[in-house]
């Protein structure tokens, strides 16, 4: 589960990045009348956005869970009762 968790954070960091790129080339290349290359960045964005979605659904839902500090802060308020 840890590999896939970290395949997770991966997507997450490629989806982000063509996210913040195509919309920074695409504005760009937009207001630069290219219009043809323009779409096809613009197009990465909502792929980029599917895949940090993808990659953050992943890494919440197959992380590893370490309890051992939340168990250990509700016996310290247990004990304080």
């Amino acid at each position: 589960m840890k590999n896939i968790a970290r395949f997770g954070q991966i997507l997450f960091i490629i989806g982000l990045i063509m996210s913040v790129v195509g919309l920074i080339v695409g504005f760009w290349l937009m207001f630069q009348d290219n219009d043809k290359w323009a779409i096809r960045f613009l197009i990465a964005v909502p792929t980029g956005f599917m895949l940090m979605f993808t990659g953050l659904a992943t890494t919440v839902l197959l992380s590893p869970n370490d309890d051992s500090a939340l168990s250990e802060q509700r016996s310290l308020k247990d004990s304080d009762d």
